[in-house]
């Protein structure tokens, strides 16, 4: 069996979406494990300097909605033998429609990962774009793939809502160590304990309002701490903004996008890892957090609130608003000068290295793969 991975980009995982960085992962594990296995991406620049990997990785010049794939893309499709299976990584992509449909006219099986594409909050945003692309291009997509894989339950569950499928399965993502050695130092801080968040400035995604309110309603009832944002995005003037009235600057540190060992670092000197999401597939910084051994609080959409509540290693925020944040911020506070939050850093590392194991999850996708029907 041959497994060629396609995503959109120059499949870098380095200061690169989370998409890319999963199919690095995925492929680089089942390399180990022993398949023959490719990443092709589809970008605008096919000319850059490639990722190294022990595998080939392959770039494609992306084209426009209206002109056919690429006649290199094209002739690489139809050379392959029996036995490959593509695994597609991204939705709402105009040349992954016409990838699968010549996939399907040449019987090549294909799995499909819209990573979080299809949850409920997701496609609230352009409504009434993404149900007439749904109609016309999505729909053909998700019912011809062998297997649709999503990475949460809630997902799962909203895709009946948009069409029957009988091809679905839940399976997550992981998280390698291995990326997450570095030396660590105490940062400085103004205030104990450190709140704090990694990811893009995506206020409507992220909920990020909702932990504004949150924290400034936690410090105007005395709650002790500071927030540090990691990250940056469109909407970083309307968050500073929104401190600003909120009377918070001075309890909140915009720090900017950070990455490599720096992030790492700043993530290891938080106390708790906030992540309100309103919308997730499976959130790599949380995964990160918890295999850094921090405390989190997450929300329903990360998709990993059952997990943090069965192993006991944060809060799980049922409801997201900044009441519950607040609640649960004090709720942390109490742990905090208990000295109980490092039992939660503990069992959070162990979450993230028994449920969110690569090999394992790995290998449950290569039975996907090999399964008829």
């Amino acid at each position: 069996m041959k497994v060629i991975h396609l995503v959109l980009g120059k499949a870098n995982p380095d200061r690169m979406n989370g998409v890319n960085k999963v199919a690095h992962h995925l492929a680089m594990s089942q390399h180990e494990l022993g398949v023959d296995v490719e990443i092709w991406g589809i970008t605008k620049s096919p000319d850059a300097t490639v990722y190294p990997r022990p595998f080939p990785t392959t770039l494609f010049r992306a084209q426009p909605f209206y002109r056919d794939l690429e006649p290199k893309l094209l002739h690489a499709i139809s050379r392959q033998k029996k036995g490959t299976v593509f695994h597609v990584h991204g939705a709402f992509i105009t040349d992954f429609y016409k990838v699968t449909r010549l996939l399907n006219d040449l019987k090549i099986p294909y799995i499909y990962t819209p990573h979080g594409a299809f949850n409920k909050v997701a496609l609230e945003k352009n409504k009434w774009v993404k149900k007439v692309y749904i109609n016309r291009y999505e729909k053909n997509i998700l019912k011809d793939a062998r297997k649709v894989q999503f990475l949460g339950q809630s997902e799962f569950d909203h895709i009946s809502t948009i069409v029957r499928l009988q091809n679905k399965v839940v399976v997550p993502n992981g998280q390698d160590f291995g990326e997450l050695e570095f030396d660590f130092h105490t940062m400085q801080r103004k205030a104990e304990p450190v709140f704090g968040f990694c990811g893009r400035l995506d206020i409507y995604y992220k909920g990020l309002d909702t932990l504004l309110d949150g924290f400034a309603s936690y410090c105007q009832k005395g709650g002790e701490g500071e927030l540090w944002l990691i990250g940056d995005g469109p909407d970083r003037p309307k968050l500073e903004a929104q401190c600003k009235s909120l009377k918070i600057t001075d309890r909140v540190q915009f720090m900017g996008a950070r990455y490599g060992k720096d992030k790492l670092n700043r993530i290891a000197n938080m106390d708790l890892f906030c992540h309100p999401s309103r919308s997730e597939g499976s959130p790599t910084a949380v995964l990160e957090a918890g295999a850094l051994g921090r405390p989190l609080m997450v929300s329903t959409a990360t998709n990993v609130g059952v997990q943090v509540e069965q192993h006991q290693c944060g809060l799980h925020l049922r409801q997201s608003n900044a009441k519950s944040i607040e609640k649960a911020l004090f709720t942390f506070l109490k742990m905090y000068k208990e000295n109980e939050h490092p039992q939660l850093g503990e069992r959070a590392r162990e979450m993230v290295s028994n449920e969110f194991n690569w090999k394992a999850i790995s290998k449950r996708l290569i039975e996907i793969y090999s399964a008829k029907g």
